[in-house]
């Protein structure tokens, strides 16, 4: 197999692929690259048109990112992911010539200084200017086989539905944060995604806390297939959506089957394993009665909470707060210092006066995905679930956030 391609177009595909490698893995082909080149049929003269796709797996996660390359040879081989990314992205941007045979690959570069880049075929001549960089792959058939399509519920994005990509990430930023690490409960090691024809909710819990995050869009003429649909995503598969709708990639369509999950990316798709369900009836767990409101400003409390929580216990992290007609009160204890911390910010509270501890880690990564200017707390008892949330939403929009307290001592 042999092609050409520029320097900073292969870099950008091997950073899309690159997180999914595992670092450490009992089946060595799985710390390489597959690559698979296809030539375009064309009765014109002149070098051959082609594309490669570039993939990476760790048996759960897999993502191929296709380019389009002048390529004389069609084919497909591995090469060590880690050390041929090393070597793309130390080199400078120019054409590189990539070739491949008997599992040796051998990648020349004149951006060097020298003259266009190629490949000699016996592997012993090299230009003035040029570098040569040869490593060794494996079997490309050891490669597992990839998900090429799944078929099940499409869903599509676009501005034309009013729902595209960056607001997906900003829902996944807004939820995924709670998942769970417990790998005994493994249906809350995943974000819980409820697509309907008139909105998605996405959901992640750990136990402490809880996050839904719902947002209403007319989706009946962009969504096919199942009407209603559930699924438990593994948050490693968000983050690495996440990062590639964060470079210049557009997810366009998302198809959701039995057992995967495909998100497709204009000229990248990432398929991921979906955790088996059913989720927990989080619904029944969010409190209705807790008449207890406290209104305070985001700009005050987030600050204060970070102040107040370096004196906090190491293990628990907790804060107490004290609230007060027109006050909050954060104060925390440190035993191992023995060091005490206390502060008091405006605010607006209608209730019983009362204390109530909680987390500071929790709280703070609650209050930090909150955009409003308010934050409103609503409360029952110091020993029951309160429920924190922006003072407010954009229309159509419903953010909420349940934080259970830590029980105080005297």
């Amino acid at each position: 197999m042999r092609f050409t391609i520029d320097q900073s177009q292969l870099l950008q595909a091997l950073d899309a692929v690159s997180d999914v490698v595992p670092s450490k893995t009992a089946i060595p082909v799985l710390s390489h690259l597959l690559v698979v080149g296809l030539q375009e049929k064309s009765d014109q003269a002149g070098p051959a048109k082609g594309h490669i796709a570039l993939s990476a797996t760790d048996l759960d996660i897999s993502i191929t990112a296709s380019l389009s390359v002048s390529l004389s040879e069609p084919g497909r081989f591995t090469v060590p992911a880690r050390k041929f990314i090393e070597i793309v992205r130390e080199l400078p941007e120019g054409p590189l010539s990539i070739q491949a045979e008997d599992h040796k690959v051998t990648l020349c570069s004149s951006a060097l200084g020298g003259k266009s880049p190629s490949v000699d075929s016996e592997g012993g001549g090299i230009q003035p200017g040029q570098g040569i960089y040869i490593l060794m792959g494996l079997p490309p058939e050891d490669y597992p086989e990839l998900p090429a399509g799944i078929e099940g519920t499409l869903l599509q994005f676009g501005e034309n539905n009013g729902f595209d990509g960056n607001i997906f990430k900003n829902m996944i930023s807004k939820t995924a944060f709670a998942v769970s690490r417990d790998e005994t409960r493994p249906v809350l090691n995943g974000v819980l995604c409820q697509i309907r024809p008139e909105g998605i909710t996405m959901v992640a819990t750990d136990g402490h806390r809880l996050v839904r995050h719902s947002k209403s869009f007319d989706l009946k003429r962009y969504l096919k297939g199942s009407e209603q649909t559930e699924v438990i995503i593994p948050p490693r598969a968000l983050q690495h959506l996440v990062k590639l709708l964060s470079g210049t990639n557009t997810l366009t369509r998302c198809v959701i089957g039995e057992n995967h999950i495909l998100f497709d990316l204009d000229q990248t798709k990432l398929f991921s394993r979906l955790i088996e369900g059913p989720y927990v009836d989080f619904e029944q767990v969010i409190p209705q009665n807790n008449t207890h409101r406290l209104n305070v400003s985001n700009s005050a409390i987030t600050p204060s909470v970070r102040r107040v929580s370096i004196l906090s216990n190491t293990q628990t992290h907790q804060i107490r707060l004290r609230l007060g007609q027109h006050e909050l009160e954060l104060s925390a204890v440190s035993q191992d210092v023995g060091g005490e911390a206390r502060e008091s910010i405006p605010a607006d509270y209608t209730g019983q006066e009362m204390e109530v501890g909680y987390n500071s880690v929790y709280l703070l990564d609650i209050l930090k995905r909150i955009d409003s200017e308010d934050v409103v707390f609503d409360l029952n008892t110091p020993v029951t679930a309160g429920i924190v949330r922006p003072a407010v939403q954009p229309e159509g929009e419903d953010y909420l956030c349940l934080l259970m307290p830590l029980r105080l001592s005297d």
